[in-house]
């Protein structure tokens, strides 16, 4: 299963570029990336980590509602909460965030697989 995990963050003056590629690092620690004048864009083709985190938090199932809901083709495509990843914390980003989010893009085949790979439905095993 090819995946491609395309990361975009705007950086903000008032922000610290480093502090914003180490929070994405937290969640994508073999992300590749490049830092733009006003923006971090990054690449990565694994979720290993993202999906341990998942995990850890216990909120696979409410990750797994918004991997559906936004699937559309051969896409997915989220927002994670800036702050929350600069503790190694997952935080989906609803509506406008003041200091903007960080973008996911996943693209590739067979994204129900990686879905209930990384976000499988608990409320099933029960």
């Amino acid at each position: 299963m090819g995946i491609t995990v395309e990361i975009e963050v705007d950086v903000y003056p008032t922000e610290d570029p480093e502090k914003i590629k180490d929070a994405i690092l937290k969640l994508f620690p073999d992300a590749k990336l490049t830092l733009l004048p006003g923006k971090i864009r990054g690449i990565v083709y694994n979720l290993d980590e993202f999906g341990k985190i998942l995990r850890e938090e216990r909120i696979r199932d409410a990750a797994r509602a918004v991997f559906l809901s936004s699937l559309k083709n051969d896409e997915i495509y989220f927002e994670l909460n800036k702050q929350a990843a600069t503790k190694g914390k997952i935080s989906f980003a609803v509506g406008k965030v003041p200091l903007g989010s960080i973008k996911i893009r996943i693209k590739g085949d067979g994204l129900l697989s990686l879905i209930d790979e990384i976000a499988p439905d608990t409320r099933k095993a029960q």
